[in-house]
């Protein structure tokens, strides 16, 4: 199974950074199966979010991936208060 730039099961206190956040991948060409690109799921902040999660990030994708594809998607984030981003101002490019 492919799994490639994931950010998952990440218990924190308080977020005032980056957790999934402002990465660039490119991918051209293969992987296949059951692809993952730079999901982001499992995240608990249990105070405030005042930061970025699985936001900002930069996808460049040439003819890879295929089979159980799935990128950039953000799912199962739980915060106790936010003034931050989670999932916001993503770009995904497929060539």
């Amino acid at each position: 199974m492919a799994d490639i730039a994931n950010t998952k099961d990440i218990k924190i206190g308080d977020n005032k950074g980056k957790v999934g956040a402002g990465n660039t991948v490119g991918v051209e060409g293969g992987v296949g199966k059951n692809a993952s690109l730079g999901n982001t799921q499992d995240v608990f902040v249990r105070g405030t979010n005042d930061g970025k999660i699985g936001a900002e990030n930069e996808y460049g994708i040439k003819g890879g991936l295929k089979d159980g594809d799935s990128i950039g998607n953000v799912s199962q984030v739980t915060v106790g208060q936010n003034s931050g981003s989670i999932g916001a101002g993503n770009k995904i490019n497929i060539g």
